[in-house]
């Protein structure tokens, strides 16, 4: 008897411990999710953060990518993929207060190693500096083509004269709203977090979760193009409404299914870093060059001082209607012909082509614009906006620069 009883206190003691490492067992897969949860959780309850996006792993193998995808890709092409490596954009909220309408943002650039570009936007007003000289010149501009940009700049608003000297302006985005006749956007900020963060959830349930055997803060999230897809169109139709019937419409092909990696770092469930290698997505390629977001620490956003105010009726010349007369939204001929003039350059550009013969393509690709433009002669268009009349004439390669007069041609 005493022996039976051994043997099945033996048996179940055996049983509770396989019970046991069985239970241990999906503890341990089910805990790097539950990591991820608290992480999002705790992301989700900040109401100041920041974030830094950049490029890392290889220049050289993402120019290789992009040669497989197309081969016809020319050396500009590539030195710009290279200048990505040296580039960082951090984007930063403030909820100063209850509510979306006093949310505040701030978006920081360094392009290509110039430092100093920062957009902020505080209680509605829109504040912009940038370091426009050194970025002309880091992009083969020369000092002449600086001071033309300026001059027809400072002619259209005198307030540009200190953007061009790296100081702050600012615009009131409500009063332009108002001033130039632009629909409002009523975007829910509260609900797009939410759709965001409910999307997340739903791709990151279904995915394989693992913990790095070398790295316990590192987590590797594995997930497929399909289940990210279905997850991008719920977002932007939940998010866009029917305005985004267009966008979603193009999306209802699925991309060839086949997984994607994404790769996390949480420490103290906060979430760190996140980062998707590109190169996944495309055949053949090899070498990591991923995208990489750096959780940054949150601090209040504030509006700058001493930004000088950009006149919100500028605006008003771009959308008033046809023969109006300037001052009630006719009279900036001078902006519109420089955005013919560097339009023509890009389509040259792309296309192989002189600028001059850009230049109908250009003045086509603007036409949602209240202007009038006819070309007088070859790479020389007038461009008309009211009663308000300005000439441009485009270099005679893509390495020059649009010239801007005042006046018919």
């Amino acid at each position: 008897m005493r022996a039976k009883r051994l043997l099945a206190g033996a048996a179940a003691g055996v049983t509770a411990l396989a019970v046991i490492g069985g239970c241990a067992n999906q503890i341990k897969q089910l805990e790097p999710k539950l990591e991820l949860r608290a992480a999002a959780q705790h992301l989700g309850a900040e109401k100041q953060a920041g974030f830094t996006l950049r490029l890392t792993g290889s220049a050289d193998d993402l120019v290789a990518a992009v040669k497989k995808q197309d081969p016809d890709a020319s050396s500009d092409d590539t030195d710009m993929l290279k200048k990505l490596f040296n580039s960082s954009f951090t984007i930063a909220y403030d909820q100063a207060a209850e509510g979306p309408n006093d949310d505040r943002m701030s978006v920081a650039a360094t392009i290509d190693g110039v430092t100093g570009t920062e957009l902020r936007i505080v209680d509605k007003v829109l504040y912009v500096k940038a370091p426009v000289t050194d970025l002309v010149q880091k992009f083969g501009g020369a000092a002449s083509d600086i001071d033309e940009i300026r001059d027809e700049a400072t002619a259209t608003d005198p307030a540009f004269k200190a953007l061009f000297d790296g100081g702050w302006v600012s615009l009131d985005v409500s009063e332009a709203v108002k001033t130039s006749g632009l629909p409002t956007q009523d975007t829910d900020s509260a609900k797009a977090a939410a759709e965001i963060k409910k999307s997340a959830q739903n791709l990151f349930d279904g995915a394989e979760i693992v913990r790095d055997q070398a790295d316990s803060k590192h987590l590797i999230v594995t997930t497929s193009t399909t289940k990210a897809y279905s997850e991008l169109k719920r977002l932007v139709t939940a998010v866009g409404g029917d305005e985004t019937k267009e966008l979603t419409d193009e999306l209802d092909k699925a991309p060839k299914d086949r997984p994607i990696v994404i790769d996390l770092w949480i420490d103290d469930e906060k979430l760190t870093a996140l980062e998707i290698n590109l190169l996944q997505f495309v055949d053949g390629a090899t070498g990591r060059v991923a995208v990489r977001l750096e959780v940054t620490t949150g601090a209040p956003i504030d509006a700058p001082p001493g930004a000088t105010k950009i006149d919100p009726k500028l605006l008003s010349s771009l959308t008033a209607p046809a023969g109006a007369a300037p001052g009630a939204g006719g009279g900036n001929a001078n902006g519109i012909a420089l955005s013919v003039g560097y339009g023509a350059l890009a389509v040259a550009e792309e296309e192989g082509i002189k600028p001059a013969k850009a230049l109908p393509k250009a003045i086509a690709e603007l036409n949602g614009l209240p202007f009038k433009a006819k070309i007088v002669r070859s790479g020389v268009a007038e461009v008309t906006v009211g009663s308000d009349k300005a000439c441009v004439k485009v270099p005679a390669t893509t390495t020059g620069q649009p010239k801007v007069t005042k006046g018919a041609c």
